[in-house]
């Protein structure tokens, strides 16, 4: 069984302390809360009758809006990707079919440059006649 190490991290968000338990690094987890930190100092201080909780959902609505837009563009570029590989897979397999008909024609071409110097060679005893 493979259990993820749990990290206790105490981080603080708009003057509040918060003691968490994550899977994530204590550098990353302390970073994001500085960023959110961040974020809460900048919408309070343009607009300074909002309270904790509404820039708090403010904040959440935004990295909702930007993560949903992500997971839009992880899918576009996954169907962009699954084209991709279906147009090199149907050009890998005309490039086979062509090659087997210029193996095809080759050998054709071969056998009748044959036929034409068997018949060189049947008229060349009546020339010289």
């Amino acid at each position: 069984m493979n259990v993820l190490e749990k990290n206790k991290v105490k981080v603080t968000i708009a003057g509040v302390d918060y003691a968490l338990t994550t899977e994530e690094t204590p550098e990353y987890t302390t970073m994001l809360a500085a960023e959110i930190d961040e974020k809460m100092k900048e919408l309070r201080a343009a607009n300074p009758f909002i309270s904790t909780n509404q820039a708090a959902v403010l904040i959440a609505l935004d990295y909702a809006n930007s993560a949903k837009k992500a997971e839009q563009s992880a899918d576009n570029l996954r169907a962009q990707i699954k084209d991709y590989l279906e147009d090199a897979s149907q050009s890998k397999s005309e490039r086979d079919f062509y090659k087997r008909e210029i193996d095809r024609l080759k050998t054709e071409q071969k056998a009748g440059a044959a036929q034409i110097n068997l018949f060189s060679s049947e008229k060349e005893p009546d020339s010289a006649k």
